[in-house]
């Protein structure tokens, strides 16, 4: 289980949350050392945290078709409205202008594309990309992909609809990277036991430090915590 630290328990929290990217009912915190001022300012603790992601059941909407010019489609409940489905509807209303700015975004980058866009909760939307320049549209390490992705998001943000994540994809990239991030992440944790000398990983975004937390959160003999700062914050494989 990630170990996280700060000057005292909440900002030890706020530090897992955003490292996890997720909120705080979403969650499970165990109080490794409570903060303290030792003596005369000698002996200072800071307080240190292991916290993990409960894994929660999301209650998917049942969908229906709606097409707009990038051909995007929505899962849309057939239930009475209810707050939480006007809500779900005026995001998804958001989310068909963010799909009309990433396509005027890509065009600026002469890389024609067909937008399939998926929006299965409130949480998360999945936009695939398909294109015959993947190459140009991944970018090196994944780097223009990402920024893309994360350009989403500020979009949204700055259109109301916080808290959703943005799961931009092409060509089936991210479940190649994703095993990529296991493969890593298991072959690092086997060095740490077999050396008992922590690993220090290459700065990567939250959403993938994420990853290799919770593909090592079951390896007795070994930690995982973050270090350093966006965007060259990296995940560090030590002994437990």
């Amino acid at each position: 289980m990630p170990k996280y630290t700060g000057k005292n328990l909440e900002t030890a929290i706020e530090n897992g949350l955003k490292d996890l990217n997720i909120n705080r009912e979403n969650a499970e915190i165990k109080i490794i050392q409570k903060p303290s001022n030792g003596f005369l300012g000698l002996f200072k603790k800071d307080a240190i945290i292991e916290m993990k992601v409960v894994k929660q059941q999301v209650k998917t909407l049942k969908p229906t078709k709606k097409t707009v010019t990038t051909e995007v489609s929505q899962k849309a409940s057939k239930q009475p409205e209810t707050t939480a489905e006007a809500r779900f509807e005026r995001n998804f209303a958001v989310v068909k202008k963010l799909a009309k700015y990433l396509q005027d975004v890509l065009d600026e980058m002469g890389i024609n594309a067909t937008l399939e866009v998926d929006m299965p909760n409130n949480k998360r939307v999945y936009i695939d990309c398909q294109t015959d320049k993947e190459g140009l549209l991944i970018g090196k390490h994944g780097r223009t992909i990402n920024a893309l992705q994360q350009l989403c998001e500020f979009y949204l943000n700055n259109h109301g609809v916080n808290y959703v994540e943005v799961v931009l994809d092409t060509a089936n990239y991210r479940e190649r990277r994703r095993k990529i991030l296991i493969d890593l992440a298991t072959r690092s944790a086997r060095d740490v036991e077999a050396t008992g000398q922590p690993v220090h990983l290459d700065s990567m975004p939250a959403f993938e430090r994420k990853q290799i937390h919770l593909a090592l959160e079951n390896f007795d003999d070994v930690l995982t915590y973050s270090v350093g700062n966006e965007p060259n914050r990296e995940v560090v494989i030590g002994p437990r």
